[in-house]
């Protein structure tokens, strides 16, 4: 299985009469994209779109997904397969990419009972700050972000907001990137791992994605992974757009599609391939197993594929928090049980200065090889901001009956929660810490 990906670089992008990409620049004609998209509007009144740029001195909140604008010019189905269409296997072709710039949905999704938003599983406020001291949680204060803000028609339930939000963001960035269609791209890039070298160590990733019902589901092929057996995929499938996120609950610790699509992991691997290792595949896991019983069952699932493959080698990384680390230190376990090396990246807690309580949520002894994504239990004040996008009002403390101070103000936050990527484990942050 080879893929071919060709990026095409957008410099700047501008909203203009006409659609198109030329010489780096995306000129978009907001009322055409509107009208393409408005037959899947069905629990949408109305969008605006809005550009947000890096180095501005700007805040997005209520954020969703984050999309790759991608199309597919040659191969067997599309992009993002399964949303328009048949549910191909991808990952062979050719796929043209907007590099340096995203799809962004936001929206202020219902807190009410009725949404089934209730418990822990409601939407929590995401922020992107594309200045400041948070800026560099997120990839996302690096790139071009087109944002779509949804008016949402009252009365609908939570499964038809999260389709129709989905649907649209898939759509346009699809209308987007297909204006690369014969053009020269910026940069061409292989993927395949048919070639092996036997005197190289082999390596799998198992990427373990949370699904515990809407607002907090993944998609792999257009479908949800509530009932998913480990499954192996080949990384050339993320790569074309196989798993798509639905997970809006813990805006730290979400993965968005953007981040599947380019998993900093699968690329290191990729990276990495035939010069240190060997990398044979990724298995597909749900996390937030319901019982131990049924965390244990997934990660003897897990490392059966692992030695399947040959596995010397296993790199556990989960989306999600203290639930989803049980599931993957078991994983870990039953890996290194198994004679298969295994290694993490995880977030922390530790308190203020790193020191306090418990660390990890949850830890075997096997797991001797973990690194740290950071601790979430550090406070950060939010600067004032001169603009604001998605809102005029912070959505807080659902708990307790809900805090809304204004969006463009400085704040303070105890922890790292609503920062968008903040807690992250793919593998996409720039924190690092040395030891003398």
């Amino acid at each position: 299985m080879k893929l071919k990906r060709q990026y095409f670089d957008v410099k700047d992008v501008i909203f203009s009469d006409k659609t198109q990409y030329k010489d780096g620049v995306l000129s978009i004609n907001e009322e055409e994209l509107l009208e393409k998209i408005r037959p899947l509007m069905k629990s949408v009144t109305d969008v605006d779109f809005e550009l947000v740029k890096p180095g501005e001195s700007a805040r997005i909140v209520h954020v969703l997904d984050t999309i790759q604008p991608m199309y597919k010019v040659e191969g067997i189905g599309k992009q993002y397969s399964g949303f328009f269409g048949h549910p191909n296997v991808v990952g062979e072709g050719i796929t043209n990419l907007l590099r340096g710039f995203t799809v962004m949905e936001s929206a202020p999704l219902p807190w009410d009972e009725s949404s089934a938003s209730s418990g822990l599983l409601y939407p929590r406020d995401a922020i992107i700050d594309m200045i400041g001291p948070i800026a560099g949680f997120t990839p996302f204060s690096q790139t071009i972000n087109l944002v779509i803000t949804y008016k949402l028609l009252e009365g609908k339930s939570s499964a038809e907001y999260d389709n129709d939000i989905r649907l649209c963001g898939l759509k346009v960035s699809e209308i987007l990137a297909e204006l690369t269609v014969g053009q020269v791209p910026n940069e061409v890039e292989e993927f395949s791992i048919s070639n092996i070298n036997p005197e190289l160590p082999n390596v799998v990733l198992v990427w373990q994605c949370q699904n515990q019902g809407v607002y907090s589901n993944t998609y792999l092929y257009a479908h949800d992974i509530s009932n998913l057996v480990p499954t192996l995929l080949h990384p050339n499938e993320m790569l074309d757009g196989c798993i798509v996120s639905g997970n809006y609950v813990w805006p730290a610790f979400k993965v968005p599609t953007y981040l599947h699509v380019n998993h900093p992991i699968l690329l290191e691997l990729y990276r990495l391939h035939n010069k240190e290792l060997n990398f044979r595949g990724v298995i597909l896991s749900r996390s937030h197993n319901p019982t131990n019983w049924h965390k244990e069952r997934s990660a003897n699932f897990c490392v059966k594929l692992a030695k399947y493959l040959g596995a010397d080698g296993l790199i556990m990384a989960w989306e999600g928090g203290g639930n989803a680390a049980v599931d993957g230190m078991l994983t870990i376990q039953a890996a290194e049980k198994n004679g298969i090396k295994a290694s993490t990246i995880t977030f922390e807690f530790g308190g203020v200065d790193g020191t306090e309580g418990i660390l990890l949520v949850d830890d075997v002894p096997e797991a001797d090889a973990i690194i740290s994504g950071g601790s979430i239990e550090k406070p950060y004040t939010l600067p004032k901001v001169e603009r604001v996008v998605g809102g005029e009002v912070l959505r807080l403390n659902k708990e307790s009956g809900g805090y809304f101070p204004p969006a463009n103000k400085s704040i303070t936050f105890d922890t790292t929660t609503h920062f968008y990527c903040s807690g992250n484990q793919s593998g996409h942050g720039k924190l690092f810490a040395e030891a003398y």
